[in-house]
């Protein structure tokens, strides 16, 4: 630097120029960064609403179903371990099958007399739909009502089940039985498991943040009751002990932090991870006897092994640490899975109780399991903002998909 300029840069009035013109920079920097942040559309869920089949099955009903099936010879002496470690009280069924005393009038027992539990895949997927149609009509038609819309408001349909593959399929259904638009916007997720809600909010989020003004009904359903078999291994006790029918739907908009109401929660961004050597993982076919899930012994420990990677990395992104969320909403996929997503992140029980809330009263309903999840969360923040609280500031919600997948949502008040 040459003399001249040294001199000109120690005369008070040029430093005086100079700290006024950074000071006129850093505004118009603040007000640009302002403005932006005000035209950002963020994803909201201005609706959601749960429900379940009517059979509601004990832990130990359906574990006496268990012990009467023929041909069980060798898993037999560990049912009652597995059913009782399960941490699972109750559950819900679409087929009265196990729970015959209650069956209603007019619902025949599905499955074979001789305990066989042999039924081909076409039957099933009729099953499937006789049961799941009525059911997701209602879910949808509570939650469009929370949000205080009318059906001709959705103009985006996203469905989501691992357990039922029609064709017309249930979003044609949908659009029969609510009275929705026949130019809505479809799309229909099939095979994602357990993280299948959070593709479905992906999906939806892509389209409202599109789309401000518009609205997108994202529903999952899932029936495993339908899919049951009972053959003499460790996999298919494990299934049974754990797996549960159920559905939940959210109406989502895009909005602008200007349009929302003090306290909003909006899901600011989406992450997924296919961890390395984890394919046998979660497993999904369609055999002649059904659609099928095989849970590797790995899982657990995969889970452990992954999830801080996955969260970590899903938080650094918005410059953001484990200490800034105040609610985790784990997949309550079984025991195991919820303990080792615990010891992965570092949480505690009381950190994940809405997770081992809805195992213990619904088991693993699959893709709507983590929406009950947040179903929980968003009742007990809504009730703290009526009463002038400030409610939940970050939080995250997370499912696993076969691969296996961390397929999670970040969601901030605005």
């Amino acid at each position: 630097m040459s003399s001249a300029a040294v001199a000109m840069l120690a005369d008070p009035t040029v430093q005086v120029a100079l700290a006024c013109l950074v000071v006129s920079l850093l505004v118009v920097m603040q007000s640009f960064k302002k403005s932006k942040d005000e035209q950002t559309v963020y994803p909201v869920i201005a609706g959601m609403a749960i429900g379940n089949p009517q059979y509601r099955c004990t832990q130990n009903e359906a574990l006496a179903v268990a012990s009467k099936c023929p041909g069980l010879e060798s898993i037999k002496p560990v049912l009652e371990r597995i059913y009782g470690n399960s941490r699972i009280g109750s559950r819900y069924f679409a087929v009265p099958d196990f729970t015959p005393a209650r069956a209603a009038k007019g619902d025949p027992l599905f499955y074979p007399a001789d305990g066989s539990y042999q039924v081909p895949v076409d039957v099933r997927l009729d099953k499937f739909k006789e049961k799941a149609v009525p059911l997701v009509s209602d879910v949808a038609r509570r939650a469009i009502k929370e949000a205080g819309l009318n059906v001709e408001d959705i103009s985006k349909l996203v469905v989501v089940s691992s357990t039922g593959f029609l064709g017309p399929g249930l979003d044609c259904e949908l659009i029969k039985n609510l009275g929705l638009t026949r130019s809505v916007d479809r799309t229909l997720i099939g095979f994602m498991g357990c993280a299948a809600a959070m593709n479905g909010f992906r999906n939806a989020n892509d389209y409202v943040t599109a789309n401000p003004g518009k609205y997108a009904l994202m529903i999952c359903v899932e029936l495993s009751s339908v899919h049951t078999t009972f053959d003499d291994n460790i996999n298919d006790a494990i299934l049974h002990a754990i797996f549960a029918d159920g559905c939940a739907a959210a109406v989502l908009k895009g909005a602008r932090k200007s349009e929302c109401p003090k306290g909003t929660l909006a899901i600011v961004d989406n992450h997924a991870w296919l961890m390395e050597g984890t394919e046998d993982g979660i497993t999904l076919a369609i055999k002649p006897n059904g659609i099928t899930c095989t849970l590797s012994k790995f899982l657990p420990q995969y889970i452990a092994k992954n999830i801080a990677f996955f969260a970590d990395g899903f938080l650094k992104k918005h410059k953001l640490g484990r200490d800034d969320v105040d609610f985790w909403c784990v997949h309550p996929g079984g025991r195991r899975i919820i303990e080792e997503a615990q010891n992965g992140l570092g949480l505690s029980e009381e950190q994940t109780a809405d997770s081992w809330a809805v195992l213990g009263e619904y088991g693993n309903m699959l893709s709507p399991s983590v929406m009950f999840v947040l179903s929980r969360v968003f009742k007990r923040h809504n009730a703290a903002l009526a009463q002038g609280k400030p409610g939940y500031q970050t939080g995250m919600a997370f499912s696993f998909s076969p691969g296996v997948g961390a397929e999670g949502i970040l969601l901030r008040q605005i």
